[in-house]
């Protein structure tokens, strides 16, 4: 596994690089080969943040904690990558075998049950028109919608603008 490590406001040391490639290594043996694995420490004041993004296989897995303790910190963020990628696996496995909505295979006798996959029940087509920022936003408003979908007037690129879950707007954009 490939690691890129970014330390922020902080000096990275041997220790906790050791201890950043002992952890993806753990990870690296539920990975899928050809992993890259993206890490960013960071420290604010008293808080000790870790975010871990994996590049496997076209799909990013991402997880982050904040504690007072980096080594914590990093911990949690592993065991939380740790889950998901084992919940990966299982959905691979599943789908290989013919029952990709999730329920119980006959080896898993032992197994919790998994929450099937959730089914797509509508489509709906409507036009993506250039504007700005400012219009997308009262758009969004003028709809009473969490996402708006449009095109940037300037890059000519698709943009959603999302309504997040403290009530502030984000934006997603292509590279």
């Amino acid at each position: 596994m490939q690691i890129n490590l970014t330390a922020r406001h902080m000096d990275l040391t041997d220790a906790m690089r050791g201890r950043i490639e002992e952890k993806l290594d753990i990870l690296n043996k539920l990975a899928p080969e050809n992993t890259r694995a993206d890490v960013i420490l960071s420290v604010e004041k008293f808080r000790q943040k870790v975010e871990v993004t994996l590049h496997a296989n076209g799909r990013l897995i991402h997880a982050e904690s904040v504690t007072n303790d980096l080594y914590g910190s990093l911990d949690l963020a592993t065991d939380k990558l740790e889950r998901q990628l084992v919940r990966f696996k299982e959905k691979i496995r599943l789908a290989r075998e013919g029952n990709p909505a999730g329920g119980k295979a006959l080896g898993d006798a032992g197994a919790a049950p998994q929450r099937p996959l959730p089914s797509l029940v509508k489509t709906k087509r409507f036009p993506v028109k250039p504007m700005n920022l400012d219009d997308a936003i009262l758009q969004m408003e003028l709809l009473d919608k969490d996402f708006f979908l449009y095109t940037d007037v300037e890059s000519q690129t698709l943009r959603v603008l999302y309504r997040r879950r403290d009530g502030s707007l984000g934006q997603i954009q292509p590279d």
